[in-house]
C-alpha cells in the first residue's frame, strides 16, 4: 500500500524493548497503519537490552536513546563516526560553555521552579520559554559535546548557585547537602540526554507519554513546525508522584526531580497540537494542568476481536482466577494475594494464576514472601509473561486486577472480549470499560475484592451473563478497527496543518 504519511513515534521504557500495555498499543498502531512510515525513537534505561517485538516493513528506522550505561551518550544515539564526537569535544571549550550553555542552564533551572497563580510548580506560563530553552540546548549539542559540557566545573558551579538562590527565597527549608545537589544535577544530565538525538523531518511526531520522550517532538515542532500528537496512557505526573514518593533521596532531591517532571509534562501539553488520552479520566487531569478542552480527543484502546474471543481451555481446577499484570507496586499484587487468602477460606480448591513480567525484583520478593506466610504456595502461582494473553484469560472463571493506578488497561478490555467477567480496582478509566458489565472495588481493599470474587465464583449464571455483556460492550466501543481508524484520521488531519503541508 502506498505510504501517505511519515511519523516519528517516541516511547519511554516501553516499546520495543519491554512488554506491557503501552507496547501492545504501539505494536497494534504500527501494524494497523501500514500506510504510515514510522521512525521509532525509544528512550531506554541502558543500551544492552533486547528487542521484544518484530518490526513490520513500515518501521523505517529506530533511533535508540539510552539514558544510563553510557560514558559518551552521543556515540550510542547519533549514527556518526567517533571522529565527529572527537571534533565536538575539541570545540567544547570553557569559553563556549560559559558564553552559550550556562545562560541556557540557568534559565532552565529557574523555569523548573516557576510557580503559577495557584502555587503549583511550573505554571503554564513557563512552558513556552522552557521549550525554547530546550530547543536552544538541542542546537548547542548538535555542535558541542554533551558529556564534556554537563560534567564541566562551570556547569556544576552555575547549577549550585541557581539552586541555592532558589532555596534562599523559601522559608524554613534547609540548605541541601553536596550529595543532594550532585544527585539533582545527575538527574538533569541523564534526563536531558534525548537532546543528543537529531529527530528526522516527518509529517507528524507522536509521543506516547507527556514525559522526556516528548522532548524530540518539541524540538521538531520548533525546528520544522511539525505537528505534535501526544497520547497519555497513564497520567505521567500522577504516576511519577507515586513512584518518587517511594524513593530514598532527600526532600530536596525529590522535590527537584518532581518539579522537573511536572515542568516537562506541562511543556508536552503546551506544545502538543492534539492530546489523545486513552480515557476520560486522564482528560480531567490534563485540564487541571492547563490543557484547553478543545485540544483533547479521547481515543480508547482497541482489541483484536479475532484473537480475543471466548474459547474452551483445558482446566486444572474447579475455580480459577486469572490476573495479568506486571509485578510492580502500582499493580498492588499484595492485595490480590491477601484477597486470595480470604477466598480460599470459602473455596479451598480455588487457584490464582498471576501472569506478568517482574519489573521490581524487591517487590516480587515481598509478594512471594507474603504468599508463603499466608500458606498459599499451592494456591497463588507466578507464571511470568505470556505471549498468548487470549489463552490465559480463557483459563479463568474470572479476571482480577488490583492496581492502585491505571489508565485504560488492556487487561480489562481483553478479558472482556474473551467473555470473562472482571473484578477490578475502581481507578483511572477502568470504570469506563467495566461499568454495567463488571465489578469495581476500591483499591487496597482485599476483603472487598474477595467478597466480589466469591459472589461470582458462586454464581455461574451471573458469570456467564456478565461475560457476554462485557464482550458486547467491547464489540460496540473498543475494537482495534475503531482505534486504528481514529489514529489514522488524526495523522492525516495533523499532517494537513504542518509547515510543509
Amino acid at each position: 500500500m502506498a505510504r501517505k504519511a511519515s511519523v516519528l513515534l517516541t516511547t519511554e521504557g516501553t516499546y520495543p524493548y519491554h512488554s506491557g500495555g503501552v507496547s501492545t498499543w504501539c505494536d497494534s498502531l504500527i501494524k494497523g497503519l501500514d500506510w504510515v512510515d514510522f521512525t521509532i525513537l525509544p528512550i531506554m534505561m541502558n543500551p544492552y537490552i533486547s528487542v521484544k517485538y518484530e518490526f513490520p516493513p513500515n518501521v523505517v528506522k529506530v533511533l535508540n536513546v539510552p539514558l544510563w550505561g553510557t560514558e559518551e551518550p552521543a556515540e550510542y544515539i547519533l549514527d556518526i563516526p567517533f571522529s565527529h564526537v572527537y571534533r565536538a569535544k575539541k570545540r567544547t571549550t570553557a569559553s563556549i560553555i560559559s558564553s552559550i550553555f550556562l545562560p541556557l542552564l540557568r534559565q532552565m533551572v529557574r523555569l523548573i521552579y516557576v510557580s503559577d497563580s495557584n502555587g503549583q510548580a511550573n505554571g503554564g506560563a513557563a512552558s513556552q520559554p522552557l521549550g525554547e530553552v530546550i530547543y536552544e540546548m538541542y542546537r548547542y549539542f548538535q555542535e558541542f559535546d554533551y558529556n564534556d559540557t554537563f560534567k564541566s566545573q562551570l556547569v556544576w558551579e552555575a547549577f549550585v548557585e541557581e539552586a541555592l538562590d532558589e532555596i534562599s527565597r523559601r522559608d524554613n527549608q534547609p540548605t541541601p547537602a553536596i550529595f543532594d545537589l550532585t544527585e539533582a544535577l545527575r538527574w538533569l544530565y541523564r534526563f536531558m540526554i534525548p537532546l543528543n538525538a537529531d529527530p528526522p523531518k516527518v509529517d507528524v511526531t507522536h509521543s506516547t507519554a507527556a514525559a522526556f520522550c516528548g522532548i524530540p517532538c518539541v524540538v521538531s515542532k520548533l525546528r520544522d513546525g511539525t505537528p505534535f500528537l501526544l497520547t497519555e496512557h497513564g497520567v505521567y505526573i500522577r504516576e511519577q508522584y507515586l513512584s518518587v514518593s517511594r524513593m530514598k533521596p532527600s526532600f530536596y532531591a525529590k522535590e527537584f526531580l518532581l518539579n522537573l517532571i511536572v515542568a516537562i509534562s506541562r511543556m508536552n501539553y503546551h506544545f502538543a497540537d492534539q492530546i489523545s488520552p486513552v480515557c476520560n479520566y486522564n482528560k480531567r487531569w490534563e485540564m487541571a494542568h492547563g490543557v484547553p478542552e478543545e485540544k483533547i480527543k479521547v481515543i480508547h484502546n482497541g482489541v483484536d476481536m479475532r484473537l480475543f474471543t471466548p474459547r474452551e481451555i483445558h482446566r486444572t481446577r474447579a475455580t480459577i482466577v486469572v490476573s495479568a499484570a506486571r509485578i510492580d507496586p502500582l499493580k498492588d499484587v499484595e492485595t490480590l494475594i491477601r484477597a486470595a487468602h480470604h477466598v480460599k477460606r470459602e473455596d479451598p480448591e480455588v487457584e490464582f494464576k498471576v501472569y506478568g513480567s517482574v519489573t521490581d525484583q524487591e517487590y516480587y520478593d515481598r509478594c512471594v514472601e507474603l504468599r508463603n506466610e499466608l500458606g498459599l504456595e499451592g494456591t497463588v502461582s507466578f507464571l511470568g509473561h505470556s505471549d498468548v494473553p487470549w489463552e490465559i484469560y480463557n483459563q479463568g472463571d474470572i479476571v482480577a486486577l488490583t492496581s492502585i493506578s491505571e489508565a485504560f488497561p488492556y487487561t480489562v478490555i481483553e478479558a472482556m472480549a474473551c467473555g470473562r467477567p472482571v473484578v477490578a480496582s475502581d481507578v483511572g478509566g477502568v470504570s469506563e470499560a467495566l461499568e454495567g458489565c463488571g465489578l469495581l472495588v476500591r483499591p487496597k481493599q482485599p476483603e472487598a475484592f474477595a467478597s466480589s470474587l466469591l459472589s461470582l465464583l458462586r454464581d455461574r449464571d451471573t458469570r456467564s451473563e456478565m461475560g457476554q455483556e462485557a464482550r458486547d460492550k467491547v464489540l460496540n466501543n473498543f475494537t482495534l478497527e475503531r482505534f486504528i481508524q481514529e489514529y489514522g484520521d488524526s495523522y492525516l488531519q495533523l499532517k494537513g496543518t504542518g509547515a510543509s503541508a
